[in-house]
């Protein structure tokens, strides 16, 4: 049992409400990435404001997927289908704090382990803090 948990990949999920920065964050979080693995490639499925993104040859052999759409009605539950599917051995997303969202994502647990952190929302310096909770993401996956 204990090697099972050891071989489970991992899910980190930014959870707030609308409007609170879920999306820019993970935004930081592929730039983070890109600029860090340079040697990685990064295949954009959707490259909007709204990003769908699997880096595959991170530190060599990790494969790591970033849906930046959490919202009731979005692509989530497809792009997390989609990373568990190809593989991933890490992957970030967004939800909201209950509803629909956070049962698409609880859907994946005995595939992933999930880790929720919540999106702080602050009065000035809102992309700054933003940038810090992607750090802080990066850094807790291991990055």
């Amino acid at each position: 049992m204990q090697s099972e948990e050891k071989t489970m990949a991992d899910m980190y999920i930014l959870q707030g409400s609308h409007n609170t920065g879920k999306t820019e964050t993970l935004v930081a979080v592929i730039d983070i990435l890109r600029n860090k693995y340079p040697g990685a490639t990064a295949s954009f499925m959707v490259n909007r404001k709204d990003k769908k993104v699997v880096f595959t040859n991170i530190r060599g052999t990790l494969k790591v997927g970033i849906e930046t759409q959490g919202d009731p009605n979005s692509r989530l539950e497809a792009s997390l289908n989609d990373f568990e599917t190809m593989g991933c051995d890490i992957i970030f997303c967004a939800c909201r704090t209950k509803g629909k969202t956070v049962a698409i994502v609880n859907a994946h647990s005995t595939k992933y382990t999930l880790h929720f952190t919540r999106q702080t929302v602050v009065s000035s310096g809102f992309s700054a803090s933003n940038i810090v909770v992607a750090n802080s993401l990066v850094k807790a996956a291991g990055l």
